[in-house]
């Protein structure tokens, strides 16, 4: 079972990517004329993939450091206000 999960997940990740590229290759050679090879689109497709992974886990880490700068902050207040009394 995990391993047909898993071979879903990766066709489905797969299918999206050569969507995306064949809708990239399609614009640039709309935009310019140039022929592009069908064996770029795979490559295309899956480095946007990636990318948008990437930009995803950038902003995950970023919001990451938030949450845990803001938990130090609660917990000094926490920790003055019991010394204070």
């Amino acid at each position: 079972m995990a391993e047909t999960l898993l071979e879903n997940i990766l066709s489905f990740i797969y299918t999206i990517g050569h969507w995306i590229g064949a809708k990239i290759v399609e614009l640039i050679q709309y935009i310019s004329g140039i022929l592009i090879p069908p064996s770029v689109v795979d490559a295309i497709g899956m480095l946007v993939i990636l990318t948008i992974f990437l930009a995803i886990a950038e902003v995950a880490k970023k919001a990451i450091w938030v949450v845990v700068v803001i938990g130090w902050v609660f917990i000094i207040i926490r920790i003055l206000m019991l010394m204070i009394g």
